[in-house]
């Protein structure tokens, strides 16, 4: 320590070069670092979805979601399996332990998956990885009132998407909405009864029409040519000229296709519509490459764009733009960062009065953040919301350290009538051990931030590791620039007797009657502390502040067996209402069947008052609509639409289950501060069963697999081969006409040839017949349960949880059903008990580097005294301010175990050199308190001034209002507090000490004597 300070008087060239290349290199660094909104790190979850088109729920979960369980429960550190088998599509979600490497889960996953066997009919299984990478960085529409949706997919997949994926960094391209061209061949189920023709003879006459097959090779003149047989449909035309040969009593009779069928090239049937403000579109979600620099994979897209030449009649909207949420976090980083700045300037010009030393101090500040954001891009960290956080709460605390030795140095200048650069040394060798130890400790408590386990500790350990790196800086700044700048502008001030200042004055009173009255004020400290504690139960606690929100996504779960297109119609009701609005910008609509999913985007000036009058306003007006459609509008944001509430039942039967969660339902969901409380079981879908008598199908020369494919290919078409019309592959389904399959006796008129060539009608091999069947199954590590959810409304989830957990008590549910909480609740209960261990690790490292640095135990337990009533701040400022105690309150509290210990190192470590001189006690922190105040209160007012602008923020996220409250108010009354509560604990203990020194003393001489 003294040898960095007398390096840095005697090397000023090389201190000067060390700070340009600083400032060179930390502009550089802000230029080139990667910038995106979340911090990259791995969320344990996996989804894999394999679509299986036309299967009802239990064949999907025979099919698929029995193969995945039996297969993806044997992986290793997996935690959790759900498996969801609905109409269509195989879910299966895994969550694996926080300690699973995410890569290496991901390649385990795909291996087990590919060894899965199956089914025929079943798509590509996809593969998803969960996590920030996972959300998009850009989106936009292509809209047109002129061109139809396969006009817009087909310019989106020819000339956008190729152009995208050249961008270095650019992921998966997710489009919504596209719609291609196709030929379909719609057969007349009575003129092909008429004429005797099946099914599979028009099939087959166009397969024979469109083939390209090698006909092996001949040897013409000496050359070995190959041959080639082909015969190719070029366009519609071709196709309704097709001859279909139907054989009958005399002879072979032809018949053109389009003689029983309605040939037509257009788009597919509909079963999906997509929207931009009420209009057709193609929407376009673009992803960024894990660790990708995501700012600039948008900035190249958006160049991307502007030089892609777009059809006049197309209109393209970017809906999106991570960067300005980016540039945003940026702007307002920099806001406070200059603001503390300014703070911290007039806090320390008010108690030094000379600019020079105020300019020598604040200095540190951007020495610091520049060096720290050249470690962040060695150590490829990027700039996001984390660790743009941790920039601006180190601001307040990395001049902290230049504060206590420019103080100390412009004191002892003063006091000197001799000045040179020994009076610089000797200022700063005198406060150099209590910067280091202090700043040392206050790094310990960051430590445990990086290693807290679960989720939520990946998101903080960048937050922790900016702060623990800026103070690193801010010691090497403060024991080497300072003194060197000092040198420089400070010795030639003018020679001053410095007099008590009336502060002072007042503090020696306080603390001479205190030191005299130690067990009335140890007293009166404690009865502080518990009162503080009785506020707890009026705060309010969740996991994480739910933020302004600028978008939301307005579900709507229709009726079960509701039409595509009444729920299309419903679909523009609520389009109506939204387009009316004022302070919505877009409004994205996609609706899927019975499911009805609107992404709106509000006006970028619209205020956090007016983000939730539009929420409650718009639920009000959607449900007055129809009250059979279930609607949640779930804010989303950072935080915003994480207060999910979930529970899990388990433990019983299907209708077991069903009736436990049903009772939940009715008896949680009248409890204020509770929305939107629903099961994942919506009831039963009816469905149409095809059973086959295998008997007398066998006899008539069928097997089931074949009756099933033909019944499948009637309704739903079959893709029975590919054209090229002009440069583009278009598929040719073929399929009865449109409504021909309006009752079930119409299906089963149906005619299909056996394996001899002979017609059989479906009815006689086989019945349809209606059931009910399920609209989903859901099972959770290889067992049925139901998932009861909704959405906390309120800051208060704790109050909300508690009562929930009040009203399930009184239920009675069938043996065997059991009730765990998941979602915001769990998390946070589990936040709690992470944060609560890291500050307990905090205080103990913190107590081990003041053991080592004052060498004995009185000191650190006396400066450990002080930290019960940083607590009684932090609460008083949540109380009065109405912030909820969640992650970022508890992240303030932790920051103040540092700040508190800091402030009482410097006043402790003057006692011990007055002590060592052979002051008496009393005296000895009389004047080490008169002594301090100044660089005390300095420290504390400059890091309440820089976190000042984040406590006036309206601004949520992970670093919120909060965690500046409660690091102000507990940093306010725990100040005052140190200041008399540590000396007189210190004096206590050291009391105690000295009697029991003079106790065994005297022990010792009288055993002399005898």
């Amino acid at each position: 320590m003294g040898s960095w300070i007398k390096f840095s008087l005697r090397n000023a060239a090389v201190v000067f070069l060390a700070m340009m290349m600083i400032v060179i290199g930390g502009i550089y660094s802000v230029k080139t670092i990667k910038m995106e909104q979340m911090p990259n790190v791995d969320i344990p979850y996996i989804i894999v979805q394999i679509p299986y088109s036309g299967a009802t729920p239990n064949q999907v979960q025979n099919d698929l979601g029995q193969p995945l369980e039996e297969t993806l429960s044997g992986l290793q550190k997996l935690k959790n399996l759900y498996i969801e088998s609905h109409s269509n599509v195989a879910v299966a979600i895994l969550e694996f332990e926080m300690n699973k490497n995410m890569a290496d889960a991901e390649k385990d996953v795909t291996t087990a998956v590919a060894s899965i066997n199956l089914p025929e009919g079943a798509g590509k299984p996809v593969i998803l990885k969960d996590g920030p990478s996972a959300a998009p960085v850009f989106s936009f529409a292509l809209s047109s009132d002129k061109s139809n949706q396969s006009d817009l997919t087909q310019f989106v997949n020819d000339r956008i998407k190729p152009t995208l994926t050249t961008i270095n960094g650019a992921g998966i391209i997710d489009i919504y909405g596209e719609e291609d061209k196709q030929l379909l061949v719609q057969l007349d189920a009575e003129k092909m009864k008429q004429k005797t023709i099946t099914y599979e003879m028009v099939k087959q006459s166009i397969l024979s029409h469109n083939f390209s097959i090698p006909s092996g090779q001949i040897d013409l003149n000496g050359k070995t040519l190959n041959v080639q047989a082909d015969f190719q449909l070029k366009s519609p035309e071709d196709l309704k000229q097709i001859n279909i040969l139907v054989p009958n009593p005399k002879g072979l009779q032809k018949v053109k296709l389009s003689e029983i069928a309605k040939i037509n090239y257009g788009n597919k049937k509909d079963d999906v519509y997509t929207r931009l403000n009420g209009k057709p579109a193609v929407l376009v979600q673009m992803k960024a490459q894990a660790g990708s620099n995501a700012v600039e994979v948008v900035r190249q897209a958006k160049e991307k764009l502007k030089d892609i030449t777009i059809p006049k009649d197309y209109k393209l909207t970017q809906l999106y733009d991570t960067s300005k949420e980016v540039k945003k976090s940026v702007d307002s980083m920099l806001r406070e960062v200059l603001l503390g700045t300014l703070f911290a300037v007039i806090v320390t010009f008010i108690f030094l009065r000379n600019i020079r030393a105020t300019i020598v101090a604040v200095l540190s500040i951007p020495l610091s953040i520049l060096a720290a954001l050249i470690t962040m891009k060695y150590l490829d960290y990027s700039l996001n919301i984390m660790t743009l956080a941790g920039i601006a709460v180190a601001v307040g605390r990395v001049i902290d350290d230049s504060i206590v030795v420019i103080e100390n140095v412009y004191r002892q200048t003063q006091l000197s009538k001799e000045r040179n650069e020994m009076t610089v040394l000797t200022a700063a060798k005198e406060v150099g051990g209590a910067v280091m130890s202090s700043t040392l400790t206050t790094m310990a408590v960051f430590g445990p931030l990086s290693f807290v386990p679960g989720i939520i500790g990946k998101f903080f350990a960048p937050f922790g590791i900016t702060v623990i790196v800026a103070l690193a800086f801010s010691l090497i700044v403060s024991l080497t620039v300072v003194p060197l700048l000092a040198k420089i502008f400070l010795l030639k001030i003018t020679h001053n007797e410095p007099k008590k200042t009336f502060l002072q004055k007042a503090y020696a009173r306080t603390l001479s009657w205190v030191l005299h009255h130690r067990t009335i004020t140890l007293i009166m400290a404690l009865v502080i502390f518990i009162g503080s504690l009785g506020l707890i139960p009026l705060i309010p606690k969740n996991f994480l502040p739910e933020e302004k929100s600028l978008s939301y996504t307005l579900t709507g779960d229709l009726p079960i067996g509701t039409s595509l297109n009444k729920a299309n119609v419903a679909a523009k009701n609520i389009e109506n209402i939204l387009s009316n609005d004022k302070n919505i910008k877009d409004y994205q609509t996609y609706l899927n069947g019975e499911h009805l999913n609107i992404l709106i985007d509000l006006k970028e000036d619209a205020t956090k008052s007016v983000s939730q009058k539009f929420e409650k306003d718009t639920l009000k007006k959607v449900k007055a609509l129809d009250d059979t459609i279930q609607f949640a509008l779930t804010p989303i944001g950072i935080a915003g639409g994480g207060n999910q509430f979930r529970l899990i039942v388990d433990g019983g039967n299907r209708s077991d289950l069903e009736r436990a969660g049903n009772l939940i339902v009715e008896k949680i969901k009248n409890i204020k501060g509770l929305s939107n409380v629903k099961t994942n079981l919506s009831g039963v879908k009816p469905q149409l069963n095809l059973e086959i008598n295998d008997d007398i199908a066998a006899n008539k020369g069928l097997n089931p697999m074949v009756i099933a494919n033909f019944v499948l290919s009637l309704i739903a078409g079959e893709n029975v081969t590919n054209i090229r019309i002009g440069d583009k592959t278009t598929s040719v389904v073929l399929g009865l006409k449109s409504g021909e399959l309006n009752s079930t006796n119409r299906i089963m008129d149906q005619t299909l040839i056996n394996s001899y060539g002979q017609p059989i009608k479906l009815s006689d091999v086989a019945t349809l017949t209606e059931k009910p069947g399920p609209t989903a199954l859901y099972r959770l590590n290889q067992q049925e349960y139901v998932d009861v959810s909704g959405r906390f409304t309120t800051d208060n989830i704790s109050g909300v949880q508690a009562e929930v957990n009040k009203e399930i008590s009184k239920l009675r549910f069938p043996k065997g059903i059991k009730t765990h909480s998941e979602g915001q609740s769990q998390a946070m209960n589990e936040g709690f008990i992470n944060m609560s261990i890291a500050m307990v690790i905090a205080v103990v490292l913190v107590f081990v580097v003041m053991l080592i640095t004052f060498g004995n135990v009185i000191v650190p337990i006396s400066i450990l005294s002080s930290l019960p009533f940083l607590f009684t701040g932090g609460f008083l400022g949540l109380y009065f301010s109405k912030q909820a105690l969640g992650m970022p309150a508890l992240v303030g509290f932790l920051m103040l175990i540092g700040i508190v210990v800091t402030n009482a190192i410097v006043l402790m470590d003057r006692v011990k050199e007055n002590e060592k001189k052979g002051m008496e006690l009393t005296k000895s922190l009389l004047e080490a308190g008169t002594l301090r105040l100044r660089p005390i209160l300095m420290t504390a007012l400059a890091t309440i001034g820089a976190l000042t602008p984040l406590a006036l923020s309206t601004e949520g996220g992970l670093i919120s209002r909060s965690l500046a409250i409660v690091v102000i108010s507990g940093l306010l009354t725990s100040t005052i507090l140190t200041l008399v509560i540590v000396p007189s604990v210190y004096h206590v203990l050291k009391s105690i000490k000295q009697r029991i020194s003079k106790q065994n003393k005297n022990s010792v001489l009288k055993e002399k004597a005898v």
